[in-house]
């Protein structure tokens, strides 16, 4: 049988087979990719993750509200100050001598090492010009200025991660050196690595002093001395945006090596990072203990219906688990991206009988009859849906090589 999906029609809900997935489920557009998974909101931890640089936000309280929130929550707040701005001021244009005269407080009050001054879809639309302002502080108090324009009506040619990935290769400009240093950079937004990493413990092979996370820089040194590094290594999409710009400015070399759950692209993950380190690490203790929890859980879930709902990659997820002979009943998804393309035809060739269903499409009806037998949710949607079954919410840390599936392996025990 070939793994079928779920789609709305007039009478009801209709099936449709997973290989016209792409036609009848809307496949996630450039838009529908700047709203969910590049949200410029949730951004702004992003931003204030970098030690020294500082966000101000201008713009209607209702805009500026959910930053404050969303950097409360990571513990980011402190360096990020909101402006609000009346709907008067926005008709009379007197936000910007004000903003100026803020802006100048704060630079000439605190240590900052850069600002980020995040405008909405009012400004963009009005066409505020804010160069003359941030230029002129700049050259008067050396510090660097940078706009991030966010909202619906920002989201042009590049998505705003891209954008916010331009912004700090412009801030990385004037900090490149003659000679490189020794150290690793670790590009990404997913975190620090845990201290039992694999990834950490084949590095610690690799003949450097230092290596440098962006996501745990401890200074704006750190930052800056990113652009001085001997080799990048990206970890999730951000972190290779990244690593192509640096590598298009200062030819540094780079290493992909996304997270991944099935066998032959964790092996690719191994290979690409002996290749790029030329280093040797024998993995073969972890694989032979991969196989030993994935004959275990196959046993003791034999006849067991999974039901998958992570998110943008729960097309991956589901593959590999078949690929181990777990029976995958359900898949959620919000849309169909395109690396859910790669996927969806696997999952068709090799038989699965996965039923695949639109989270905005389904119905209480479906909720109460098709849901009642499933065993274990894995991921929040899931969840939400299979309400009798064992919940397993997967961790969205990053994980390297056999890490994130041997988690998921052992929570499904």
């Amino acid at each position: 049988m070939s793994c079928t999906g779920y789609i709305k029609t007039s009478s009801g809900e209709g099936k449709i087979k997973l290989a016209d997935i792409s036609d009848k489920m809307p496949l996630n557009s450039f838009f529908d990719r700047g709203i969910e998974d590049d949200d410029c909101g949730e951004l702004v931890n992003l931003a204030l993750c970098v030690p020294g640089i500082d966000v101000v936000a201008v713009g209607p309280s209702s805009c500026s509200r959910v930053l404050y929130f969303r950097a409360a929550q990571k513990g980011l707040d402190e360096r990020l100050f909101l402006f609000p701005v009346s709907s008067k001021e926005f008709t009379t244009g007197n936000h910007l001598k004000t903003l100026e005269e803020e802006l100048e407080g704060l630079v000439s009050s605190r240590r900052s090492k850069a600002i980020i001054v995040y405008i909405t879809c009012a400004d963009i639309l009005t066409g505020t010009e804010f160069v003359s302002i941030t230029k002129r502080i700049e050259k008067q108090y050396g510090i660097s200025i940078r706009v991030f324009e966010r909202g619906p009506l920002s989201r042009r040619r590049t998505l705003p991660k891209e954008r916010l990935a331009n912004i700090f290769i412009d801030l990385l400009q004037r900090s490149v050196l003659q000679e490189r240093r020794g150290h690793i950079n670790l590009l990404g937004d997913a975190g620090k690595l845990p201290k039992d990493s694999g990834l950490r413990q084949i590095l610690k092979t690799y003949p450097t002093e230092k290596i440098r996370e962006f996501a745990a820089l401890n200074s704006y040194e750190e930052f800056e001395d990113l652009a001085n590094g001997t080799l990048n290594i990206a970890l999730d999409p951000f972190g290779y945006d990244l690593a192509v710009r640096m590598q298009e400015k200062w030819d540094t070399p780079f290493i992909y090596l996304p997270a991944r759950y099935n066998m032959k692209e964790i092996k690719h993950n191994y290979a690409a990072l002996m290749e790029g380190l030329q280093v040797t690490w024998d993995y073969s203790q972890d694989a032979k203990e991969y196989h030993r929890v994935r004959a275990e859980v196959a046993g003791a879930l034999a006849g067991k219906r999974i039901a998958v709902g992570i998110g943008s990659r729960s097309f991956e997820l589901a593959y590999a688990l078949e690929l181990m002979g777990l029976l995958v009943s359900a898949i959620f998804v919000e849309k169909v991206n395109e690396a859910d393309m790669t996927y969806i035809p696997m999952l068709s060739t090799m038989g699965s009988q996965a039923e695949v269903y639109l989270v905005s499409n389904i119905t209480v009806e479906t909720q109460l009859g098709e849901f009642e037998g499933i065993n274990i949710a894995l991921g929040k949607k899931a969840a939400f849906y299979c309400l009798k079954a064992k919940e397993l919410l997967v961790s969205s840390d990053y994980q390297f090589g056999y890490e994130g599936i041997m988690k998921i392996l052992e929570g499904l025990q």
